[in-house]
């Protein structure tokens, strides 16, 4: 009997997800594996039990945490919400989520429309044609600025956040205590923003930001009161989130994008297609080079028609679920059309599902019609191949998008909009 699988798998270097996921998700029973922590686990590949772990009280993340030291070098405390559940997930979500519902998203877009157009300004310097690294000047510095103004952390300080937070969200080429000196500093830096935002508000001018109105909450109702740890570390958390993962879904996006040259005459004489787009860009796309997060089973299951034991630890893949051929017709195939894809789980599921994936829907979709608008020619400036892949890193994507353009003859005035669909029911946080 071979010994069960090291996982993660290795990386596919591409938009799609790792070669293994193919094998353990027609085997759809749970598939045992061994993580890089030393433990045994199983695969949930299918989509029907991928959201069965994700949206049961049954299957714990906090219990995992509490059993097994971390994956990699980052502590738990670090990243509250993915690694919490109820109470204390349901908590800290509650308090966060104001800022992120559908509302609140719409009433940004004009921002976010602005930024864009700003940042493409930026890009090209007013000339006719060039050659520019997107992911630079323009996929990760747009949900970059994005989370900072949401948050209320200076844009001037973007430049070392991003550099901390390379080393953060690293599996591999930082020791554990370079992780941790980098951690500290993390939340030195919000703690001090944090005790800033309280000062301003002493003083009578208080910014209209979400890390001060956590660092104000009432704490008439201590069951529901933010710590001042907690206040930190989700500043830190949202900040992460906010862009090192759009931003890099939406590097893998222009990706798919400039595979598909005729995608982009069609969004650009029909805007309204472009959030089914997105969505399947995201459906297709794999984003977590790490899988997925552990659970502990905490009472008797069953998975794929088979026993799950309590005690045991599960990893749902939501890659796989997207890809089920139960669910999605022809998965691996890359189709802006797709009527099934409001179904997939790329944003999580249930009590996990992704706080700030309206606003990363808005951002896609925004930035997006951004660059159909502007460039009448988008093209690579080197061979896909050539492209440099974050192997080493949580969050899929690639390092630099070395892109040539030609600028449309139209670049001002109003720019087109899409309406975006209403999301599936119960679609990480």
């Amino acid at each position: 009997m071979t010994d069960p699988a090291r996982f993660p798998f290795p990386p596919a270097g591409d938009v799609r997800p790792p070669d293994a996921y193919h094998d353990v998700l027609h085997a759809r029973a749970p598939h045992p594996v061994q993580l890089s922590s030393g433990q045994p686990a199983l695969l949930v590949t299918r989509h029907e039990d991928v959201t069965a772990v994700l949206g049961d009280d049954r299957f714990s993340r906090a219990g995992y945490t509490e059993l097994a030291r971390p994956l990699f070098a980052r502590k738990t405390e670090s990243v509250l919400l993915a690694t919490a559940d109820a109470p204390d997930h349901t908590r800290r979500r509650r308090a966060i989520l104001p800022a992120f519902t559908a509302r609140q998203v719409r009433l940004l877009r004009p921002r976010l429309e602005a930024l864009a157009e700003e940042l493409l300004d930026e890009l090209t310097g007013g000339a006719a044609s060039g050659e520019a690294d997107l992911v630079g000047g323009f996929t990760v510095p747009f949900p970059m600025r994005v989370i900072c103004e949401v948050l209320g952390v200076p844009l001037e300080d973007g430049a070392m956040l991003r550099a901390e937070v390379d080393i953060l969200m690293s599996t591999s080429g930082h020791t554990r205590e370079k992780v941790a000196a980098t951690q500290a500093r993390m939340d030195d830096y919000f703690a001090a923003l944090v005790a800033d935002k309280r000062r301003a508000a002493a003083a009578g001018t208080p910014a209209d930001d979400l890390l001060t109105r956590l660092a104000l909450r009432p704490d008439d109702d201590p069951e529901q009161r933010l710590s001042d740890r907690e206040v930190v570390s989700l500043g830190s958390g949202m900040l992460m989130a906010g862009y090192e993962t759009t931003g890099n879904s939406f590097g893998m996006c222009v990706v798919l994008l400039l595979r598909h040259p005729t995608l982009a005459k069609t969004l650009r004489e029909h805007p309204e297609r472009v959030p089914a787009t997105v969505e399947e860009m995201l459906r297709f796309s794999s984003l977590n080079n790490t899988g997925g997060a552990p659970h502990l089973v905490t009472e008797d299951a069953e998975l794929g028609g088979c026993p799950v034991a309590a005690g045991r630890i599960v990893v749902p893949l939501t890659d796989t679920a997207n890809r089920d051929p139960a669910v999605f017709t022809d998965p691996d195939t890359f189709d802006p059309e797709r009527p099934d894809v409001a179904s997939h789980v790329a944003f999580g599921y249930g009590r996990h599902l992704c706080l700030g994936a309206e606003l990363a829907r808005a951002e896609l979709q925004i930035g997006i019609l951004a660059l159909l608008r502007r460039f009448e020619v988008l093209e690579l400036a080197v061979p896909e191949e050539e492209l440099d892949w974050r192997r080493t890193m949580f969050i899929n994507g690639v390092w630099q998008l070395p892109v040539r353009w030609t600028a449309a003859t139209v670049t001002t005035g109003t720019p087109a909009t899409a309406a975006a669909p209403v999301p599936a029911e119960g679609p990480q946080g």
